[in-house]
């Protein structure tokens, strides 16, 4: 581990569903088909998806991740809600939920709460280490810092923006309904998760709860004491850039299969295309092109004045200034853009910085190396 001073369309008809799995609950077949349509190139995608084995939640996670966006406009019962958890028990966490409404609930609840975000095409899953599913850095945080770790599941096809608000609402109700008063919020994002962990600060911070003119101390953000992003694409993710350029050159030929195929690639949710430049905002992609390969807006460097930052990055090789590390980075995350350096901005003025040689992008997510970087900075 080498640690570094802290830094600066064409619309398609929906298709007709005959497969349904034995909960119930739409296929990966019978949805991808309902949201692409029968063009040849997506419909090499469906067969794809339509032979995953079984119709576990990681398989439904990915569905998600691929067309989550779509699933959600047509209130398909396969789109992902977004649920706090602990563990297996879903928080009923309501708009009509009272103060200390978890009481019930859940016993023995720390002041102190630590929320895990999963990223793209994943789940909670994502965070259980490879010889011993029942440890993470949550529980293993839990035991080491005594508080109450919780995770976040959603639906990685909305527009990041759209889940960053509907985060910020939860945790709204979340401290409002969690069982004694909350002293510190601490938020752990891997990948796009840490990007809807930004957004949800922003929104949380710009919101006024009860619309009331003096709400200090009333925010939840005001009680986030740590931020820590783990692989996070914050200037955006190379191999999406590479997609989007990909395909503007298959519409560019003009023939009928590189076009086909250039449909296909298009059809990725807007969370994917989100990730082109790191957009955690709304106006990052409202009225915006989504196929345009600059950025409209520029980056705004903001983070929780209350909030400590630690920001980690991997590298596939042992040398992180190798050029092929500088080019892919962890394999999907370059090191300048987890840091979030943009030219001469830096997103994250004294952050604390963790590079992480020879480790690639899920890895950051469950590895001991990783977890003793952040429980050393805790």
């Amino acid at each position: 581990m080498v640690a570094i001073q802290p830094f600066r369309r064409m619309s398609a008809k929906a298709g007709t569903a005959t497969v349904r799995s034995v909960s119930g609950v739409d296929s990966p077949n019978e949805i991808a088909g309902e949201v692409s349509g029968e063009t040849n190139g997506v419909s090499r995608a469906r067969r794809l998806l339509g032979a995953l084995p079984g119709l576990g939640e990681d398989a439904v996670a990915i569905v998600n991740g691929l067309f989550g966006d779509t699933l959600d406009e047509r209130y398909s019962r396969m789109a992902i809600p977004m649920t706090i958890r602990m563990g297996d028990m879903v928080l009923p966490l309501r708009s009509d939920t009272p103060r200390r409404g978890l009481d019930a609930v859940m016993r023995n609840a720390s002041p102190r709460i630590c929320l895990m975000v999963h990223g793209l095409m994943s789940t909670e899953s994502i965070w259980e280490f490879p010889n011993d599913a029942s440890s993470t850095y949550g529980t293993l945080l839990a035991d080491d810092h005594e508080m109450t770790v919780l995770s976040l599941r959603y639906n990685t096809g909305r527009h990041i923006s759209t889940n960053g608000r509907e985060l910020a609402d939860l945790l709204h109700l979340l401290v409002r309904a969690w069982p004694v008063r909350v002293s510190e919020v601490n938020l752990i994002g891997h990948s796009m998760g840490g990007l809807v962990v930004r957004s949800a600060c922003h929104y949380g911070q710009a919101r006024l709860p009860f619309r009331r003119p003096f709400t200090f101390g009333r925010r939840w953000t005001s009680r986030v004491r740590r931020v820590v992003l783990i692989g996070v694409p914050n200037d955006g993710a190379g191999l999406e850039a590479f997609v989007n350029s990909t395909s503007a050159a298959l519409w560019a030929l003009p023939v009928a299969p590189s076009r086909w195929l250039g449909l296909g690639l298009d059809r990725r949710s807007a969370g994917i295309k989100d990730l082109r430049f790191g957009a955690i905002h709304d106006e990052d992609w409202v009225k915006q092109d989504l196929g345009s390969r600059h950025r409209i807006h520029p980056h705004r460097p903001h983070r929780l004045r209350h909030a400590e930052h630690l920001v980690i990055a991997g590298s596939v090789t042992a040398d992180p200034e190798h050029p092929i590390a500088r080019r892919i980075g962890d394999a999907l995350v370059t090191s300048s853009s987890a840091a979030g350096l943009v030219d001469d901005l830096e997103l994250f003025p004294g952050a604390g910085f963790q590079m992480f040689p020879k480790l690639t992008h899920n890895t950051l997510a469950h590895h001991p190396d990783v977890y003793q970087a952040v429980t050393d900075w805790w």
